[in-house]
């Protein structure tokens, strides 16, 4: 019986490499969940196109407003962008969210300590951008919960 090599499963430590993974994947996550929550009755639906390159550089937080869910580390700061299409009827428009996550190194491996999102139109036209909201309950936040576990008990190729 040939022996057959299996893929690589470790989740990596490394946050450019995690949350490069993390955007490869993210947009498959999103749409699975979008498409497990909607009714066919639905008349307004969407999806994930892409998500951006991770941007690791993070800025200055001088607030401390909402105690840390994991507070036995300091959370990392992400950027990331996607592009959404939604679709009403025969009409489709496309919109940009703007994700700030906060990850945690836990002993369980990266956790998702809390995301804050806006939403724009794209392309932008002069178009007012939402303020920021703690987003994650939405199915970004959630598919990028699931998908830091998946990753976390080796369910996601490298």
């Amino acid at each position: 019986m040939p022996i057959v090599a299996s893929a690589s499963s470790t989740c990596p430590v490394k946050l450019a490499d995690l949350t490069n993974a993390l955007v490869r994947d993210l947009p498959s996550y999103t749409n699975r969940l979008i498409q497990q929550r909607r009714s066919r009755n639905d008349k307004l639906y969407s999806s994930i196109v892409t998500a951006s390159l991770p941007e690791l550089k993070s800025i200055e937080i001088t607030s401390r407003e909402y105690p840390p869910r994991f507070p036995q580390t300091a959370p990392t700061q992400v950027f990331i962008s996607t592009l959404e299409r939604q679709y009403t009827g025969i009409q489709s428009a496309q919109l940009q969210q703007f994700h700030w996550l906060f990850l945690a190194q836990t002993r369980m491996g990266w956790r998702l300590a809390t995301i804050y999102s806006r939403i724009s139109s794209f392309p932008h036209h002069n178009n007012a951008i939402t303020p920021p909201i703690e987003s994650s309950q939405t199915v970004v936040g959630e598919a990028i919960g699931i998908w830091l576990n998946d990753c976390y008990v080796g369910k996601v190729r490298n």
